[in-house]
């Protein structure tokens, strides 16, 4: 994991690059121990995910996080600063936290201010969930962009998806509405399928110079569409970015290997080895990227990564 700050597209700004290295490919798996940690916190870590710092077999290659002291708190990273808050294996999910960027008018410079942040998933097993997330802008004269590349290295076809939300007068503002996201003070819209890299970057033409006064911040971020729900407080206020701490949660898909189950299951070799080990558990591609993923027979409830009794996919009975 690295991290940058650099110029970008206004003024004065800010981009970090959040990088790490993980196995592309998926290593010989070995029987899970009963030693292994499955808990950080209060987020439990279950196979094929596992500790980093646990011996060799308590997670599949790419699947390691870190259980690192947050003050009082233990919380598990992907990286130094990629905080996870949840790990959905039915949905073969990962549940994230990822910064807000933002764009405000700055009064005594009299010019605009912007902390863009990127994010980087190449060489891993994630994908940002093209079903469970929406590009979200919150502003009343904003033009930002989804970019798959960092904001100082921008071309026009490195953007990816683009969002305007405006509310250019009193008469939009008392047009709006808590929970609807029409284009007046809000905008979303999806993101493609297979997306590793995620950057944001404002369009300088679109700013809050002359209606400071009455929206001077603009805010975007990719947001788990099922945990947003708009406020008019946030057109016109930090409150966007208030309710969220400054960090919006994100869904991740993951998957297993670069295969096909078909593949998988004819591969001879035993590197990668076939990962849906349990006796009632069935494969399937993944839906986003390459890759596939395992999930527990209908009517079988637990984890299809492991051939165990107790603990591997068992019947509902």
């Amino acid at each position: 994991m690295s991290s940058e700050t650099s110029p970008v597209p206004s003024p004065r700004g800010i981009t970090r690059a959040l990088l790490w290295l993980a196995v592309a490919t998926v290593a010989c798996l070995p029987a899970v121990a009963s030693s292994c940690r499955r808990s950080c916190g209060d987020v439990a870590i279950p196979y094929p995910f596992g500790m980093k710092d646990d011996q060799p077999g308590c997670a599949i290659p790419g699947f390691e996080v870190s259980c690192k002291r947050d003050g009082l708190l233990l919380k598990p990273f992907l990286s130094d600063d990629v905080e996870v808050r949840g790990i959905l294996l039915a949905e073969s999910q990962v549940r994230i936290k990822m910064d807000i960027s933002w764009s405000c008018y700055n009064t005594i410079n009299r010019t605009m201010d912007s902390i863009n942040w990127f994010l980087s998933f190449r060489d891993t097993p994630y994908r940002l969930s093209d079903t469970g997330n929406k590009f979200t802008v919150i502003g009343c004269r904003t033009l930002a962009y989804i970019t798959i590349t960092k904001p100082q290295q921008l071309e026009s076809s490195s953007l990816t998806t683009g969002c305007v939300a405006t509310c250019n007068s009193q008469g939009d503002l008392a047009s709006l509405s808590d929970g609807t996201c029409s284009g007046i003070g809000c905008c979303q819209t999806t993101i493609p399928k297979g997306l590793q890299n995620y950057g944001i970057w404002f369009d300088d033409r679109f700013n809050t110079a002359k209606i400071y006064n009455m929206s001077r911040c603009s805010y975007a971020a990719l947001v788990e569409a099922s945990n947003f729900t708009f406020s008019t407080s946030y057109a016109m206020s930090s409150a966007f970015n208030d309710t969220y701490a400054g960090q919006a949660p994100l869904l991740l898909d993951w998957a297993i290997g670069n295969q096909t189950c078909e593949a998988a299951r004819r591969n001879p070799n035993p590197d990668p080895k076939y990962a849906c080990i349990s006796n009632n558990s069935d494969c399937f591609n993944s839906s986003n990227g390459p890759g596939y993923i395992c999930k527990c027979k209908e009517g079988f409830h637990g984890n299809p990564y492991l051939d165990d009794p107790e603990l591997g996919c068992k019947g509902t009975k």
